[in-house]
């Protein structure tokens, strides 16, 4: 009995929705961990500098993964599966013509930024980010290779970056921070790399292919910005009012002092993106299933529904999360930072209005009508760049998280309007 015990639990961590969870949870520790590891080991300065390079490669990781990566999950499986080779090496190297392009753009605008940036890391780290990011992706689709691979090079990424951080933690210049991050990025490729080529996946059987390599080039291309063109302008709308934030802050001169500070307390409250992406992994195909077998009339009831049943869950736990960031705060950051009361507040708001929006989110998605994020985002993004250069002027790095709020109000009223609007329609 205790042996059937032990094949059945081992099948199931076999499993791989259990593996896809576990490589995704392990990058967001890295996410996280970095961020709340160099905050607290690094200067002011140099943890400041780092914050700002994040936000320029941030650039180009978005467009890549939005352009690149994500498709994958939808096209490999429907249009190239018997042509995985030629498939996996056309992204790979658009990947290196498109970060080449994007990086070049960025270190433009770092250099008259003012930031003195080593070109290398401003050219390289992005792209080993997206590969990365493509790597796994086609790891999830394709069912070649076992998922175990894809936990296994998230594991060899944390031990790297973390390992390396502490063994300089007496030395932490940016420049040591950046060899750190870009060596180990290097390795977890460079492991997948020799996975896929002893799985001899980039091999394509020219028979099958049936059409020229540059024409099969050609059309993934033009495949992956017809499913992608929309998304790509909202994503960099999302990154523009997210990580473009730290940059508008620091062309108005806000100093590394406060850049650093925002960082760190919004990376604290960014805990709570963990309960609101599960909320949507849990009822994004439970309201799909309830309108495939309901009218769609009655989706308005089911949204009031839901905030009836679990607006005090929500409220009590904002408060528990809110009275964690200001414990974990004074305990590790106060006395490198200074009271950051103000600043967890005004983040808790931005999660709680997140949270509240959430339903909205869901039912637009559930009706598959997604055009409204797409206008949400550009929405917060102007918010930013007018609300937020006066914000920021007047009140500093205080005014960054007022912006952040504000732009992500611009964003709620956006999607209520248009759920509304499309609810009236279909009543």
């Amino acid at each position: 009995m205790d042996n059937d015990k032990f094949v059945g639990l081992y099948k199931r961590l076999l499993d791989d929705k259990f593996l896809i969870f576990s490589d995704q949870a392990l990058y967001a520790f890295f996410n996280f961990g970095s961020i709340f590891l160099l905050s607290k080991l690094a200067s002011i300065s140099v943890f400041g500098s780092y914050v700002i390079f994040l936000s320029y490669i941030n650039f180009v990781f978005i467009f890549s993964t939005f352009f690149l990566s994500a498709p994958i999950m939808v096209i490999l499986s429907k249009k190239w599966k018997e042509n995985q080779g030629i498939y996996i090496v056309s992204i790979l190297l658009s990947n290196l013509l498109l970060s080449g392009i994007l990086s070049s753009v960025c270190y433009f605008f770092i250099r008259i930024s003012g930031e003195n940036i080593n070109p290398l890391f401003v050219f390289i780290a992005p792209l080993l980010m997206s590969t990365f990011d493509i790597f796994k992706k086609f790891l999830f689709t394709s069912y070649r290779i076992h998922l175990g691979h894809a936990v296994s090079s998230s594991v060899i990424l944390n031990i790297c970056f973390f390992v390396g951080i502490f063994l300089f933690k007496d030395f932490l210049e940016f420049d040591v921070i950046l060899y750190v991050f870009v060596l180990a990025f290097l390795i977890a490729n460079a492991y997948l790399l020799l996975v896929f080529t002893y799985q001899k996946v980039f091999v394509t059987k020219i028979n099958q292919l049936r059409i020229t390599r540059g024409k099969a080039c050609k059309n993934i291309i033009l495949q992956h910005y017809d499913y992608s063109k929309w998304i790509i302008i909202g994503g960099i709308a999302f990154w523009g009012y997210s990580q473009g934030l730290f940059i508008l802050s620091k062309t108005i001169g806000i100093n590394d002092f406060g850049i650093s500070k925002v960082r760190t307390i919004q990376n604290i409250l960014g805990i709570v993106n963990i309960f609101i992406l599960s909320v949507e992994n849990y009822y994004i195909p439970y309201f799909s299933n309830y309108i495939k077998n309901n009218s769609i009339r009655n989706l308005d009831t089911l949204v009031k529904e839901l905030y009836s049943k679990n607006y005090k869950k929500i409220v009590l736990l904002l408060i528990a999360v809110f009275a964690f960031a200001i414990v974990f705060y004074n305990l590790l950051y106060e006395s490198k930072y200074g009271s950051g009361f103000f600043l967890i507040a005004i983040f808790s708001l931005v999660q709680l209005l997140l949270f509240f929006i959430r339903p909205i989110s869901i039912s637009l998605k559930a009706i598959e009508v997604t055009y409204p994020f797409f206008i949400a985002h550009i929405a917060a993004f102007i918010t930013m760049i007018v609300l937020g250069y006066f914000s920021i002027s007047i009140y500093g790095y205080n005014g960054m998280a007022l912006s952040f709020l504000m732009s992500n109000i611009s964003y709620s009223l956006i999607l209520i309007y248009f759920y509304r609007k499309k609810i009236a329609h279909r009543m």
